[in-house]
């Protein structure tokens, strides 16, 4: 039987202050490079950035990692502070029966945001033109993994999956 690390108190805070809080930060940059907000570039390279690497950890929570060979798989031990979607009482994304588009979208997602944002690295070409479909889909994956198999509500999820299933 596994020992619960978080109080019911705790979960609740996450699902009301910190996935909120990540999740916009993930969805910013989306939203304003919107046609509305597009003058400027200065503030949205950090946006960027920042949607970037909430959205792999995001993926992580999740249960998604990338080995050194581009392969998608779940880390069965994660540190002791690390806190994942199983618990927050959700559920993780089953590698198995991920589509192979989403599986070569997170790879590339994940190299993106280790390569390019949180890691210094010698160059190398990014696809970072497939970012806001990433995004989408890992939004429509905390919806349905951690969110809906909570019983719980993320309005920042819900209009955003709704802007672009349209």
């Amino acid at each position: 039987m596994m020992i619960a690390k978080l109080s019911e108190a705790e979960i609740d805070q996450y699902f009301s202050e910190h996935l909120p809080y990540r999740t916009r930060i993930m969805l910013a940059h989306y939203r304003m490079t919107r046609p509305a907000m597009t003058e400027g570039h200065a503030w949205l390279e950090p946006c960027f950035e920042a949607s970037v690497i909430t959205g792999r950890l995001y993926l992580n929570v999740l249960g998604v990692f990338k080995d050194d060979n581009g392969k998608l798989y779940r880390r069965k031990n994660y540190r002791n502070d690390d806190v994942t979607a199983e618990d927050l009482g959700g559920k993780f994304v089953d590698l198995a029966n991920l589509p192979v588009a989403d599986e070569t979208l997170f790879v590339n997602f994940i190299t993106m945001a280790d390569k390019a944002s949180a890691h210094l690295t010698t160059p190398r070409k990014h696809t970072w033109e497939d970012t806001h479909e990433a995004i989408g889909r890992i939004c429509h994956y905390l919806k349905s993994h951690l969110y809906d198999a909570t019983g719980r509500r993320s309005l920042d999820l819900e209009s955003h999956l709704a802007t672009i299933e349209t």
